[in-house]
């Protein structure tokens, strides 16, 4: 997040919660609390996470992020996610 500027921040926060502010109070009033979580996917034989995108539920207010192999990685497919999926909210 201290990486992101204003408005990766916003995407951020709309990605996994639905909307593009927190509460007052900041992150402290967010309720349900934000949880980052392992996201199990399935890797072919010599292959990496790295090819998987992180995912959300936002009701949870869940973030799931499969174990990639390096920061840039994460910081890669992190920024893919929160702008690419935007207006795509999907049901799972």
């Amino acid at each position: 997040m201290s990486d992101l500027d204003t408005e990766g921040r916003r995407q951020f926060l709309r990605f996994v919660t639905g909307t593009p502010r927190l509460p007052i109070g900041g992150f402290g009033a967010l309720r349900p609390r934000l949880t980052v979580v392992k996201k199990e996917v399935d890797v072919l034989p010599g292959g990496t996470p790295d090819s998987h995108l992180p995912s959300c539920s936002t009701c949870q207010v869940y973030l799931k992020l499969p174990a990639y192999t390096s920061r840039a990685a994460l910081e890669a497919k992190l920024k893919h996610a929160i702008t690419e999926g935007q207006d795509h909210f999907a049901l799972d």
